[in-house]
């Protein structure tokens, strides 16, 4: 259906643009969305839907389940590890959706327990609903995210997880929060022949995505109209985070999305709350309920 993960990663960059009608949108059906139990029963044919986009990765012999350390060698920066969890019930006989996860920014020292963390925090959706998490590390010496060697270890970890295990790559999602939302804007947005659906928590456009004012490109407005397909996004926003007023610019994302051509409570998904800058497991699995309805088909 596509090509490989190491590809579709590396093609990441402000000036990439995908050729008009690269890759569609595809609404699943419910029974796909109502937990594991509900997946195999769709797997083993109970419930036809012909049409559903089927693009298995057919890994094999990694460990599970449960909480998984990978390493992988990455050019340029050696042996890298990376996190996995997989659900109690996971096999090898059938693909599985998987969801990256993008950890905030922290100090340098404390980025792979961070990692950890929102792993951790996945975990009991991906136990109830039927799907792999992972996170990667990054490359930066600052805590962030967007360092040179971040796309090829991102590249690398999905190769990596695509070869040991099972997945299926027509239902890829990627979820961000803070550092890793700004990140996971531009990554899904230069990415939508990749990923199915993304959801940020505590992130913006302009903080690296995009800008309004032309101060670095794309413009959002630019970025946002050739991308194509519209890619589904969840967009949770505390309401005294700092990111919601002037001079920060995320509470004007649902805006910019639906001037871009996304539909509210079809491709748009904007949760306000009530908190700062921040997420809880609870969001998460709001969230899910988001993406989960969405592959990419050819």
């Amino acid at each position: 259906m596509r090509s490989a993960f190491l590809a579709a990663l590396l093609l990441f960059s402000s000036t990439f643009a995908l050729p008009a009608g690269a890759a569609t949108t595809v609404r699943l059906p419910p029974g796909l969305c109502s937990g594991s139990a509900s997946d195999t029963i769709f797997a083993n044919g109970f419930e036809s839907a012909p049409a559903i986009p089927h693009d298995p990765s057919n890994g094999s012999g990694g460990a599970f389940p449960g909480n998984v350390t990978r390493t992988i060698a990455v050019p340029g920066y050696g042996n890298r590890s990376y996190y996995l969890h997989l659900p109690p019930n996971y096999t090898p006989t059938r693909s599985w959706p998987l969801l990256l996860a993008l950890r905030g920014s922290t100090a340098p020292a404390s980025m792979a327990a961070a990692a950890q963390q929102v792993r951790s925090d996945w975990s009991s959706w991906s136990d109830s609903q039927g799907f792999i998490v992972i996170a990667t590390v990054g490359t930066s010496t600052q805590g962030g995210w967007g360092a040179g060697g971040d796309g090829a270890e991102l590249g690398a970890a999905l190769d990596d997880v695509s070869a040991g295990y099972n997945v299926e790559r027509s239902r890829i999602y990627l979820w961000g929060f803070s550092a890793g939302a700004h990140f996971g804007h531009a990554l899904a947005l230069s990415n939508t022949d990749f990923f199915a659906a993304y959801g940020v928590s505590a992130g913006s456009l302009e903080q690296y995505a995009c800008s309004d004012s032309g101060a670095f490109p794309p413009t959002c407005t630019a970025l946002l109209s050739g991308a194509q397909p519209k890619i589904p996004v969840d967009i949770h926003l505390g309401n005294s985070d700092p990111l919601a007023s002037p001079p920060y610019t995320a509470s004007g994302d649902p805006a910019r999305f639906q001037n871009g051509g996304w539909v509210s409570g079809q491709t748009l998904f904007y949760v306000p709350f009530t908190g700062g800058h921040t997420y809880t497991v609870q969001h998460l699995g709001q969230i899910w309920n988001h993406l989960c309805p969405f592959a990419l088909g050819p």
